[in-house]
């Protein structure tokens, strides 16, 4: 006759006697538990491990009546099963799109490095542009000498376009010309210090700021008593430039306001080039405030030192 193996009781499988009382049960099995919990946090769980832990659990759920998860790979943690379900899900997940993740990481240090140095790039709270016969020698110094004057431009960006009756209009300088043009329609440019014969040819582009109702608003100022602005009358259907008044004259008074600075004017040089500078505000200023308080201010100080 064949051996039929002989199948533990669920007593036996937790070394108790039979009909161990309940509590004497729930005792051994955490003494049990105590000992596995110990053994695989030393050496970690395998396969046989959670073997032996099924067996055990489920003897004692038959025995004392409750029912347990037998999916969880470490029964014994602290962790709730749900909470560390959870994770198990995300370690998973991670592990199939970790490239991707970790793509999306650098991608988004990357902008996060870009917005910083944009935030710590310092800000010029006026940019003014010097358009047709002027230069420098040294700009920093100009910068430096127009900051001293100034109570309200305390950081402005100056740049030049320098161009006269002697420039070339060759393919670069025909670049720079549309690059210029493109700064003013961008409101890269808040404020121009320009020549009559460029401001003639710009002001037809609608890249000045009508400046009417400002100077209406300093009518009562003895500064712009006498000034000399620089208007135009629309012709009609065929104008696009509306009536308004786009340039304030500032030629003699530029001439005071810059001789003690290292602004070069390069007109007198040019023969049939007449010596001119008009402030005008850019229609698309991103500081428009701050143009016309520096405009207001230069007035003021070039109306005290006019013959």
């Amino acid at each position: 006759m064949e051996n039929i193996p002989h199948k533990p009781t669920d007593y036996e499988t937790l070394n108790l006697p039979e009909n161990a009382p309940k509590e004497m049960v729930e005792r051994k099995y955490g003494a049990l538990l105590r000992a596995y919990k110990q053994r695989t946090d030393e050496y970690g769980v395998t396969e046989e491990d959670l073997a032996y832990y099924r067996r055990i659990t489920e003897a004692y759920d038959r025995l004392v009546g409750t029912v347990h998860d037998y999916s969880d790979p470490n029964p014994t943690s602290v962790i709730p099963y749900k909470v560390r379900r959870v994770f198990y899900k995300f370690s998973a997940n991670f592990e199939h799109y970790k490239f991707l993740l970790m793509a999306l990481c650098l991608v988004a240090a990357l902008v996060t490095i870009v917005v910083i140095q944009i935030r710590e790039v310092e800000h010029h709270d006026l940019n003014i542009k010097f358009t047709g016969a002027y230069t420098t020698i040294n700009q920093s110094e100009l910068i430096a000498q127009m900051n001293e004057k100034s109570d309200t431009c305390e950081n402005p960006d100056v740049t030049f376009f320098t161009v006269s009756e002697e420039t070339e209009m060759d393919s670069e300088s025909q670049g720079a010309a549309l690059q210029f043009r493109l700064q003013f329609l961008s409101g890269a440019v808040d404020m121009v210090f320009i020549d009559r014969a460029n401001f003639d040819v710009y002001v037809q582009d609608l890249v000045f700021l009508d400046l009417t109702e400002f100077i209406d608003s300093n009518k009562n100022n003895p500064a712009f008593q006498g000034l000399e602005y620089i208007t135009h009358t629309n012709q009609g259907e065929d104008d696009k430039l509306p009536s308004g008044i786009y340039g304030i004259e500032f030629t003699q008074r530029g001439g005071l306001y810059f001789e003690d600075t290292q602004l070069q004017w390069i007109n007198d040089y040019l023969e049939g080039q007449e010596r001119s500078m008009i402030l005008s505000i850019c229609r698309k200023a991103q500081n428009r405030q701050e143009a016309q308080e520096y405009l207001t201010e230069i007035i003021v100080q070039t109306a005290q030192t006019t013959p």
